[in-house]
């Protein structure tokens, strides 16, 4: 298919240099570069994000509403 697409001159450039150095004409180096890309797109879709559950870690030992009472249970922590 042909089509005109914007490319970052550094992108340009480099494509430019892999055509000159393999003989690929500069169309099939992107199309490959841009296949190669989706192909990371979709395999990074594909990844399951994990879930954590919660888990219960017992009552409260300090009220983290009172910052004063936190703040001297951090500062008296046995040293």
């Amino acid at each position: 298919m042909k089509t005109s697409i914007i490319l970052d001159d550094r992108v340009f450039e480099e494509a430019k240099k892999e055509s000159m150095k393999t003989g690929l004409s500069l169309s099939e180096v992107v199309s490959h570069w841009a296949s190669l890309g989706r192909e990371v797109w979709l395999q990074k879709k594909k990844l399951k994000v994990k879930v954590f559950k919660p888990i219960d870690l017992g009552p409260e030992k300090i009220d983290i509403k009172n910052r004063k009472d936190w703040m001297q249970e951090l500062d008296d922590d046995g040293n």
